[in-house]
């Protein structure tokens, strides 16, 4: 069988890392790392493409792909929390590519999804708390700019709709949608983002209750040296991602197991 053929949507440090890991240690091929307006190579020479760009170019780029037949790793997942994009991406249509969103920089989604499968969730919450200079945007006004720069208190950014926070912080709220894509409960789910002077690593809190059971993970996640709004686990994240789908599909892979 033919090598796996791996190109990659996103010229950032996410991809960059992924790429290094890919060509130190993975048998697959890779065909290149595409920023946001270059040309793909063509759908039939392609097998997988991890996104790790903007939702922006999820938006731009990820249907046509998915129209071509190529399955797409999605990293910035807080794309799907515009309903119409949600819609789009996840329909599947004959000949279409799949739509498999990673992971990321949370854990506890298998677990989420399990007491998903029995019945709707009654709550669904994630707390994220990130150093105040990680979590500036351009649409704050310049008083809350200048406190988050001074970084020596806590505040809380953002208190509501998981999905609402997630566009209202693109480089930061992909965990969010993720939890409330997992969860199938866009209508219920929230986020709370909190500038937190005392989180040197980012931490996650997620809680979901089900008739079954409910959930409670922490994850706390190191920077990313060259982006520290990211965390540098997520590379890792997709590069677990891009394994399991070799094995899936019969490609030679780098071994290990796949948990389902």
């Amino acid at each position: 069988m033919t090598d796996l053929r791996v190109a990659f949507l996103g010229d950032g440090h996410i991809n960059g890392a992924l790429l290094r890991a890919v060509q130190d240690s993975r048998p697959y091929r890779v065909l290149g790392t595409y920023g946001r307006d270059d040309a793909l190579p063509a759908s039939g020479a392609i097998d997988v493409v991890i996104e790790a760009a903007t939702q922006q170019a999820v938006r731009e780029r990820v249907p046509a792909l998915l129209d071509g037949g190529v399955d797409v790793i999605l990293l910035s997942v807080g794309a799907l929390a515009d309903p119409a994009v949600r819609s789009d991406l996840l329909t599947p249509r004959p000949g279409r590519g799949r739509l498999l969103p990673c992971t990321g920089a949370i854990g506890g989604l298998d677990q989420v999804r399990a007491l998903r499968a029995a019945g709707p969730l009654r709550i669904v919450s994630l707390e994220s708390r990130k150093l105040p200079t990680t979590l500036i945007q351009p649409w704050m006004p310049e008083q809350l700019q200048l406190a988050l720069r001074a970084g020596d208190t806590e505040i809380v950014l953002a208190d509501g709709p998981a999905g609402e926070v997630a566009q209202r912080f693109p480089a930061s709220a992909n965990v969010a949608a993720a939890l409330a894509l997992a969860a199938d409960g866009w209508d219920i789910a929230t986020a709370r983002i909190v500038a937190d002077p005392a989180a040197v690593q980012t931490r996650h809190e997620i809680r979901a209750v089900g008739d079954l059971g409910e959930v409670r993970t922490i994850v706390t996640n190191a920077p990313s040296p060259e982006r520290p709004r990211s965390s540098a686990v997520v590379a890792w994240a997709a590069l677990r991602a891009l394994d399991d789908y070799a094995r899936l599909r019969g490609f030679p892979d780098a071994g290990g197991v796949t948990f389902l």
